[in-house]
C-alpha cells in the first residue's frame, strides 16, 4: 500500500502519511510575525531507515535532484537512462530509451506520467526519452510488488510524478549542443492556483541550410515536446490539477519522411472526507501515432498507424496509524490502428492496404490493505479483478493449431465478441528485526491484454500494438521475491539483496522470418509459449554526505519455450543478460562544483547468427538453426560530468546560472549496435560487420534560472 500526501496548498498545509494522522493548519495562524533566527535544519520527507521499515520491496525511488547528477548523452538529463542503471534494469540496446526489467521486454513496462499512459517513451530513435526533466518531480519504479490499483503489464510500473508550479514566478532556460529548453512557472490565481509550462526542441536541422550539400537544405531532423501542469485549490477539502503532454519527432527530406509522437492528459480531482480518508478521481487520455510518406516521380506512398485510449478511475484511500486501505475502479477504452497505407508506382495505379482497426475495453475493480501486527510484522494484500472485451467493428482472423488461416469473421460495430476475465492477487510481508535490519517477501500475479509486435530490440518508432483476441491470449506472470534489507554506519549506507523467480504463460514470439509490418493477418506470424525469469539483485547506496551514489550487481536469467521455435527446446530470451554491474557516484567538491561519474557493464545481448549459407540462383541465402545461441560482445561504458554553479551563491539571489560539462563514453568503447554479415565481392567469403553508434561524445550545457522570491 502506498503512502499518500498533499503538499502545502496556498495558505493551508495538508499532510497525510502512512503511520501518521492527517493534519491541516492555516499558515497565517501558525507562522510568527517576528523573525526568528534558526540554526540550519535538514528536512527529509522520509525516515533515514525507510528502506528497512517501509513495507514494500522491489521498488526504486528517485528524486529529480538525484537524476540531474547523473552524466547524460549530449548533456540532456534523461530519467530513463538513469533507470537503466538501477539493479534489475537493463537498456534494451545501446542509446535506447527502452528498458528491460527482470528479463521482460520493454512492452511489458507500464509507463505513467501523472497516471496517463505513455505508449512510446522515446525521441530521436530512442536516444532521448519523452520526459523533460524540468517537468518531473520524481519517479517510482516497481519491479515487482505492483500496487493492485495498477495493472495491464507483466514486468513493471514506472510512475513518473509531474512537477507542480511554484507560488512565485520563475523562469528557467537551458542551452545545449543539441537541444534547448524553456520553463515558466508561477501563480495562476494568487494563493489558490499555480501553473508550470515547459518545452524543449532540438535544432540540428536549423544548421542544415548552411551546408554546401544542397540536398540537405530541405531535410528535417528534430523533435520537440511541451508539458503543462495547472494545480488549484477550490476550498480546504477539494483540489484540482491538470497535466498535459504533447511531443513530436520529424525526420526526412522533400521526397521521404517520418513523423511520430505521443500525447497524454490527466485531470484529477481530490476530495478530503476527513483527516483519515479522501477520494481521488481522474479522467485520462493518451495516444501514440506515426506517419510515413514518400513523394517522388517513381513512388507516392503514405502509411499511418497508432493507438489511442480514454479512461477514468476513482480511488478511495483510508489511513489510520500504520494501517491503510485503498479500493477503486478503473476503465480504459482503446482504439488500435495497426496501419493504413497506399502506394502509387506508375503515376496512376493505387495500391491501398488497410489493416483492420480494432477496439477493446478494459475494466477493473481492486482493493488493497496494509496492517501492522505485533509491532514488527507488516502484512500487505490486494486483489485486482479485470474484464477485457474485444469490440467491433473489425475483421477477426482465426487460425488452427498450426497457425494456418482457417476463417475470418466480420464483426459489426458495437458488438462485444470476445471476453477475458482475470484475477491478480498481491501479497507481501515485512518483518523488522531492528531499526537496521528487515526481511521482506512478496507474491504477485499480473496479466497483460495488449501486445507490442516488434522484431527489433534496438527500438523503432514503427510500433504495432494489438489487443488480445481469440488467437492471441493474454500474457500472465507469477512472481515470487524475497530479500534482506539493512542500514549500516548510522544509516549512511543502505544495503539490499533480493532474489526473484518469475513464471510466464502465453508469452509472444515470432516464427522464423516473420512479416509483421503491414500484415492484416499477424496471427499467422505469432507463436506463444512459456517462460521463466530468475535472478539476484544486490545494491549498496549512499544518500548523504558530499559523496553519494550507488553500486549494484544483478544476476539475471530469462528463458523461453515455444513449441514451434528452436525445436521445442528452451532458448535465451532477447534480454537474457546474466551479469550487470552499475556504479553511479557524485561528489560535491565545494558549493559550486559537483563531479559525477558512472560505469556500466553487462553481458552481451543474445542474438541469432547464420550457421551456413547456400547458393540459390545468383544469391547466397543464410541458414539459421538454433535461436539466440550467440551473444554480442560484452557492453561497458564510462561517463563523467562536472556541474559548475556560476556567480555568487547568495540565499535571495534572483538570477542563477550554471555550466555542465559531460563526456559520454569516456574511453571510447565501441559497443555494438548491430552486426551484419557481408560477402566479399572478390573472394565470395562472408565476414561480420559491426555497427556502433557512439565514440567519445563531449557536450556542454548552459542553464539560466530566475525567480521573483
Amino acid at each position: 500500500m502506498n503512502c499518500y500526501y498533499l503538499k502545502c496548498l496556498w495558505g493551508t498545509l495538508f499532510a497525510v502519511f502512512c503511520g501518521y494522522r492527517a493534519y491541516a493548519c492555516p499558515q497565517a495562524d501558525t507562522i510568527p510575525k517576528d523573525p526568528v533566527l534558526l540554526k540550519e535544519v535538514v528536512i527529509s520527507s522520509e525516515r533515514s531507515n525507510t528502506n528497512v521499515v517501509r513495507p514494500t520491496m522491489s521498488v526504486e525511488k528517485l528524486a529529480i535532484k538525484q537524476i540531474k547528477l547523473v552524466p547524460a548523452l549530449f548533456g540532456e538529463i534523461d530519467l530513463i537512462k538513469v533507470i537503466q542503471m538501477l539493479p534489475g534494469v537493463q537498456a534494451a540496446s545501446e542509446g535506447s530509451s527502452g528498458f528491460s526489467v527482470r528479463g521482460g521486454s520493454p512492452s511489458q513496462n507500464l509507463i505513467l506520467f501523472d497516471d496517463a499512459v505513455i505508449y512510446n517513451a522515446s525521441h530521436l530513435m530512442g536516444f532521448f526519452s519523452t520526459f523533460n526533466n524540468e517537468a518531473v518531480e520524481g519517479l517510482t519504479l516497481y519491479k515487482g510488488d505492483i500496487p493492485a490499483a495498477y495493472g495491464g503489464r507483466l514486468s513493471s510500473l514506472l510512475d513518473v510524478q509531474g512537477k507542480a508550479g511554484a507560488e512565485e514566478f520563475g523562469v528557467n532556460a537551458g542551452i545545449g549542443l543539441i537541444a534547448s529548453r524553456l520553463t515558466l512557472q508561477g501563480p495562476l490565481v494568487p494563493g489558490r492556483a499555480t501553473f508550470l509550462l515547459t518545452g524543449r526542441r532540438t535544432y540540428a536541422d536549423l544548421f542544415l541550410p548552411l551546408s554546401s550539400d544542397e540536398s540537405l537544405h530541405d531535410v528535417s531532423l528534430y523533435f520537440y515536446d511541451l508539458n503543462a501542469k495547472v494545480q488549484g485549490r477550490i476550498d480546504h477539502k477539494n483540489f484540482l490539477s491538470f497535466t498535459g503532454y504533447y511531443g513530436r519527432d520529424k525526420y526526412g527530406g522533400g521526397e521521404m519522411g517520418i513523423s511520430f509522437g505521443n500525447m497524454a492528459g490527466a485531470l484529477q480531482w481530490k476530495h478530503l472526507f476527513s483527516e483519515n480518508m479522501y477520494l481521488q478521481t481522474e479522467w485520462l487520455g493518451s495516444g501514440y501515432d506515426y506517419f510515413m510518406f514518400a513523394d517522388s516521380p517513381s513512388l507516392v506512398a503514405e502509411w499511418k498507424a497508432g493507438i489511442y485510449s480514454m479512461g477514468a478511475r476513482a480511488d478511495v484511500i483510508w489511513l489510520s496509524g500504520n494501517d491503510a486501505v485503498r479500493f477503486g475502479w478503473a476503465t480504459d477504452y482503446k482504439w488500435f490502428s495497426p496501419g493504413n497505407a497506399y502506394a502509387i508506382t506508375d503515376g496512376s495505379s493505387k495500391y491501398p492496404i488497410n489493416i483492420a482497426k480494432k477496439q477493446a475495453w478494459e475494466n477493473a475493480v481492486y482493493f488493497s490493505g496494509q496492517h501492522t501486527l505485533f509491532g514488527r510484522l507488516t502484512v500487505k494484500y490486494g486483489l485486482r479483478a479485470t474484464r477485457f472485451d474485444n469490440v467491433g467493428p473489425t475483421t477477426e482472423y482465426r487460425v488452427d493449431g498450426n497457425y494456418a488461416l482457417v476463417d475470418s469473421l466480420l464483426i459489426p460495430s458495437g458488438k462485444f465478441y470476445n471476453h477475458y476475465y482475470g484475477l491478480e492477487p498481491r501479497v507481501g510481508m515485512t518483518y523488522v528485526f531492528s531499526n537496521a535490519v528487515s526481511v521482506k517477501a512478496s507474491y504477485s500475479r499480473t496479466m497483460q491484454f495488449i501486445h507490442l509486435l516488434s522484431t527489433s530490440t534496438s527500438g523503432s518508432p514503427l510500433e504495432i500494438w494489438v489487443p488480445s483476441n481469440h488467437t492471441i491470449k493474454p500474457e500472465t506472470a507469477h512472481q515470487l521475491a524475497a530479500g534482506v534489507f539493512t542500514n549500516l554506519w548510522d544509516n549512511r549506507f543502505e544495503v539490499s539483496l533480493e532474489a526473484y523467480y518469475k513464471s510466464l504463460r502465453h508469452v509472444i514470439d515470432f516464427k522464423d522470418h516473420p512479416r509483421v509490418v503491414m500484415n492484416n493477418i499477424v496471427e499467422t506470424e505469432i507463436r506463444m509459449g512459456s517462460g521463466r525469469n530468475y535472478g539476484l539483485e544486490f545494491m549498496v547506496r549512499k544518500n548523504t554526505g558530499n559523496l553519494t551514489g550507488w553500486l549494484s550487481y544483478t544476476y539475471s536469467r530469462a528463458f523461453r519455450n515455444v513449441p514451434e521455435i528452436n525445436n521445442g527446446k528452451d532458448y535465451s530470451a532477447p534480454y537474457d543478460r546474466p551479469n550487470t554491474i552499475n556504479i553511479v557516484l557524485s561528489c560535491a567538491l565545494n558549493d559550486r562544483l559537483t563531479l559525477s561519474a558512472n560505469w556500466v557493464y553487462s553481458t552481451g545481448q543474445p542474438v541469432t547468427f547464420p550457421e551456413a549459407r547456400y547458393l540459390f540462383g545468383n544469391d547466397y541465402i543464410p541458414v539459421y538453426t538454433a535461436r539466440n545461441t550467440y551473444r554480442f560482445p560484452d557492453y561497458h561504458r564510462m561517463d563523467v560530468s562536472l556541474d559548475w554553479q556560476l556567480g555568487k551563491l547568495t540565499p535571495h539571489k534572483k538570477w542563477r546560472h550554471a555550466l555542465n560539462f559531460s563526456i559520454y563514453n569516456l574511453y571510447g568503447r565501441k559497443n555494438p549496435w548491430t552486426i551484419n554479415f557481408k560477402t566479399d565481392a572478390d573472394t565470395n567469403s562472408q565476414y561480420a560487420q559491426m555497427t556502433y553508434l557512439f565514440g567519445v561524445v563531449p557536450s556542454i550545457t548552459y542553464t539560466l534560472s530566475f525567480n521573483t522570491k
